[in-house]
């Protein structure tokens, strides 16, 4: 196990589903940095020809202290009338500073492992802050 890396992450992933568009608007990963005592918000939306000329995605990078204005940002984030499908997984050998944790490695890491997911669920404020909670409180600091 390399010194440069976490060996076990807890990352939570919201996929937005667009009943419109019948297709996934909104990614976002989130994980906790034990060491910043932060909250890390990963996430691509992807946008209208309207908004972007050559209908990329576009990617986004935020932290927070409290999961209290995490979850605000989120229920902002996602349209109330959307579903969400949620993971959790653990990552493995994600490296220890997390300005280097983007969504593209989050993306296409292959070392992880589902411990849950649901599919279509609604963003329930009071059950997102106890999801948001246990990426703070469920750690493994050994290398």
């Amino acid at each position: 196990m390399s010194e440069y890396c976490l060996p076990d992450s807890l990352v939570l992933k919201f996929e937005e589903y667009d009943f419109d568009k019948k297709d996934i608007d909104n990614c976002i990963y989130i994980l906790y940095d034990i060491k910043e005592y932060k909250y890390i918000v990963r996430g691509q939306r992807n946008l209208s020809p309207k908004s972007k000329p050559n209908n990329e995605p576009s990617t986004y990078s935020f932290m927070c202290e409290s999961e209290e204005y995490l979850a605000d940002f989120l229920q902002y984030t996602f349209c109330k009338f959307n579903c969400v499908n949620e993971f959790l997984y653990n990552y493995y050998n994600l490296p220890l500073d997390s300005n280097n944790i983007t969504f593209e490695l989050l993306k296409s890491d292959q070392n992880i492992c589902e411990i849950s997911g649901y599919d279509k669920t609604s963003l329930k404020r009071a059950r997102l802050i106890k999801t948001l909670r246990i990426l703070q409180n469920v750690f493994n600091y050994y290398n």
